[in-house]
């Protein structure tokens, strides 16, 4: 095998537009199929000795489901990723209101936010890595944000199993940013069991202290003596029917930047079965462990099994949420004209 790009245009009722499917496949049998539907991950595949491509993230059935997208897989969420309590800022002394869509909240930049549009795309080729590239302006007043924000998101897979995540936005007017991608994963082969078999380590001592509706109040918490220490690796089942519903929680990382990159590693995931290995480093402040705590059943996975509670995990590395609506937590306001740069790898490892 080498270093592959395809790709597929197709039109159907459930999209506004055409949809644009494109395969990025490295030697080493890692595939990633993308979408320009929300500049998504539609499936990560390993193909190797065994006779059918191994899964390694969660993917629909129907493409009905990827148009309405209930559980966000593999989405880019934005504008502002997570929750923002009272769907609500205020900016230079002016109120700001969104359009909520969970509750009075907004979660992933609200309902017709980033996550649910048709992108531009374009596939790109280096010496040892092939690329699609996304972008898409989100206009003025878009769900309530300010400013016209243009947004390039690129998917580079290397000869490392490496996969790369670039975003890169700019606004013509001050406005909050904080992008992420939503891909559920699991390591497994057989996928029935879900994640709680994975062991999972987070560079983390703190989380953010989160009221009744999942807004963060402004407390962090140390993890230590709690469910929420992964400080060492431990295996998602060991601490999580102490929880009412599972994690959705934002873990700050701790920083230890190297001399040579602004990248820390702030995760690794692990399936024990059958050894393989996910490992995050980000230039962000820390990740959203959200462990599909509300997959319910009623849709299907591109093996037409029930999408189950616990399936599949999301690690999402953006700026702390809410960070709009609370002083001293690290800002996400992106200056009028000014670059907002995030990049997060994931390396797949034992593959």
């Amino acid at each position: 095998m080498q270093l592959l790009i395809s790709t597929q245009k197709l039109t159907h009722a459930a999209f506004p537009g055409e949809l644009h499917l494109i395969t990025l496949t490295n030697s080493h049998g890692l595939e990633v199929l993308l979408s320009n539907y929300g500049a998504s991950i539609w499936s990560v595949k390993l193909h190797d000795k065994e006779a059918q491509p191994i899964d390694l993230s969660l993917s629909y059935q129907n493409i009905q489901d990827w148009a309405k997208n209930p559980y966000y897989f593999g989405i880019t969420a934005g504008r502002v990723a997570n929750r923002i309590g009272g769907a609500q800022f205020s900016l230079n002394g002016k109120h700001v209101q969104l359009t909520p869509n969970e509750g009075n909240n907004q979660l992933h930049g609200g309902a017709q936010g980033l996550s649910h549009c048709l992108w531009q795309c374009e596939t790109l080729r280096y010496q040892d890595a092939v690329a699609a590239s996304f972008t898409i302006i989100s206009p003025d007043g878009d769900q309530g944000y300010p400013g016209e924000l243009v947004i390039k998101v690129e998917y580079r897979l290397n000869e490392n199993n490496e996969l790369i995540i670039t975003y890169e936005a700019k606004s013509d007017q001050t406005t909050p940013v904080c992008l992420t991608n939503h891909t559920y994963w699991n390591l497994a082969s057989d996928k029935q069991n879900g994640i709680l078999g994975h062991s999972l380590q987070l560079q983390s001592k703190h989380i953010l202290a989160l009221d009744a509706e999942q807004i963060p109040t402004g407390e962090l918490i140390q993890v230590e003596n709690t469910a929420f220490d992964f400080r060492q690796p431990k295996m998602i089942l060991r601490d999580i029917h102490t929880l009412d519903n599972g994690y959705d929680h934002y873990f700050v990382m701790d920083k230890k930047y190297s001399s040579t990159s602004n990248l820390n590693v702030i995760a690794n995931l692990v399936d024990p079965i059958s050894g393989r290995e996910m490992e995050i480093s980000t230039t962000e402040l820390g990740l959203q462990f959200y462990s599909g705590n509300f997959l319910d059943g009623s849709h299907l996975d591109n093996h037409g099994q029930p999408l189950t509670q616990y399936r599949g995990l999301c690690l999402e590395t953006h700026g702390y949420p809410n960070a709009v609506n609370i002083a001293h937590f690290p800002t996400v306001m992106l200056e009028a004209n000014t670059l907002y740069k995030q990049i997060t790898v994931h390396t797949f490892k034992n593959i």
